[in-house]
């Protein structure tokens, strides 16, 4: 870890460059895999939109992201994109070892039952990315709720005022 006011890289400053991106508002997602009888799931904000045709979507993904290890090309994965209400479900998933009972289903694609979407997806490709990867996704279904999504805006939560 840097210490405060060291340079990153090329003289940026790593707190600043957390400081600016706290201040990109992005949508909140969960990602999580089934293993054997168990979901393993990471919360995560960068998540996005990679093609249309074929329909495909970009995450990044920590090094101590609990779904990282079991991301292999061919993999099936799901994404559930958090509603305004879900903000407790992003902090427990948000940390490294979450605690309570699990919103997933018993069975079938691990996704949250009353998420604004979800999504299952295969992992396409994986690149990795200074100290990330980046997990490609092609989408294979696609289910949707009514309701407002949950933002992550500068380190917290926050539901979206229209």
């Amino acid at each position: 870890m840097s210490a405060p006011g060291e340079a990153s890289h090329r003289g940026v400053e790593l707190d600043a460059f957390r400081d600016a991106l706290a201040l990109w508002a992005s949508g909140v997602a969960v990602v999580a895999v089934r293993e054997e009888d168990r979901v393993l799931a990471t919360t995560v904000a960068s998540f996005m939109s990679a093609s249309a045709e074929p329909p495909l979507v970009l995450i990044a993904l920590g090094p101590g992201a609990q779904v990282l290890p079991y991301l292999p090309e061919g993999r099936s994965f799901g994404v559930s994109v958090l509603a305004e209400s879900q903000g407790r479900t992003a902090s427990v998933f948000a940390d490294a070892f979450p605690v309570g009972a699990s919103p997933f289903p018993a069975e079938g694609d691990p996704v949250i039952p009353d998420a604004l979407v979800r999504m299952r997806c295969s992992v396409h490709a994986t690149f990795p990315a200074g100290d990330h990867a980046l997990v490609l996704g092609l989408v294979e279904s696609v289910a949707l709720s009514a309701g407002q999504p949950l933002i992550r805006w500068l380190r917290s939560y926050h539901r979206l005022v229209p």
